[in-house]
């Protein structure tokens, strides 16, 4: 697990495997010097399967707030969720800024399953909103996720497809538009992302594509030729198109051919 926590006034702290104490006892693994903050105010949990949980102490003067909303067992966290204990603003994020620009791939991304934006927000939490080519978030009634808040420009966010990968852009820099609990003009959206602006949250969900580093990509040789056997012969060929496509392939078949008839038979 490689996440950070951004911390008002002091340095990020990094988040280890082993559970970590939140609070303004100087032997915390993370210290927090504020009024307000319990000296075990709360704790951070890593579950071993890359989740992260976050538990309030005990003490219900302890008050523990994630994105706004109180809570008094353990929470579920993400990269670029707010958090508050007591009065201190924390920020989680992921341990880098998101790439700017694209990455080459192993595989290319299989774009036959669907590509969504996911509201975790307001009165469409829940709403997948799917991406075809490109999808824009602003107040405009034209945008195809509509927020109804004055603070927001007509377009505020673009989410747009470029090639096989998604790229994510602010498009009216007055508000801050975050990736991760990054602050971003622009990124390559990574399956799982999180974009928030303002108190506006978002979770992009797409199919998985690995990456290679750079380095093994540079020095990566063509693979040589492969005569098939009886056994690669029944592996599962490789999916062209989707059951849609096919269905619309051979519905073009028929259309085309019922006019080449009709075509024949007329005087």
């Amino acid at each position: 697990m490689h996440w950070l926590l951004h911390i008002s006034g002091q340095s990020a702290a990094a988040i280890a495997e082993s559970p970590l104490r939140i609070g303004s006892d100087p032997g915390s693994e993370i210290y927090l010097a504020h009024p307000g903050v319990a000296p075990l105010h709360a704790r951070l949990i890593p579950d071993g399967s890359g989740l992260l949980w976050l538990e309030p102490a005990a003490d219900e003067a302890a008050a523990v707030h994630v994105n706004g909303r109180r809570i008094v067992r353990a929470a579920l966290v993400t990269p670029g969720d707010d958090l508050h204990l007591g009065n201190c603003a924390l920020r989680l994020s992921s341990a880098s800024k998101p790439e700017a620009t694209r990455r080459p791939a192993a595989q290319p991304t299989n774009f036959s399953g669907r590509v969504l934006l996911r509201s975790l927000s307001g009165a469409d939490t829940g709403r997948a909103h799917v991406l075809v080519n490109s999808l824009c978030i602003g107040r405009s009634d034209l945008s195809e996720v509509r927020i109804d808040d004055t603070a927001l420009a007509e377009r505020q966010i673009l989410l747009q497809r470029q090639g096989n990968d998604v790229f994510v852009k602010n498009l009216s820099p007055v508000l801050e538009m975050r990736v991760d609990g990054w602050i971003c003009e622009e990124a390559v959206l990574q399956p799982g992302a999180h974009i928030s602006i303002e108190q506006h949250r978002f979770r992009f969900e797409g199919p998985c594509a690995e990456v290679l580093p750079m380095a093994e990509v540079e020095l990566a040789e063509p693979a040589p030729f492969v005569t098939v056997n009886a056994e690669s012969a029944s592996e599962p060929a490789r999916r062209i198109f989707s059951p849609a496509q096919w269905i619309l392939l051979a519905a073009a078949v028929a259309i085309s051919g019922f006019f080449i008839i009709l075509l024949s038979f007329s005087p």
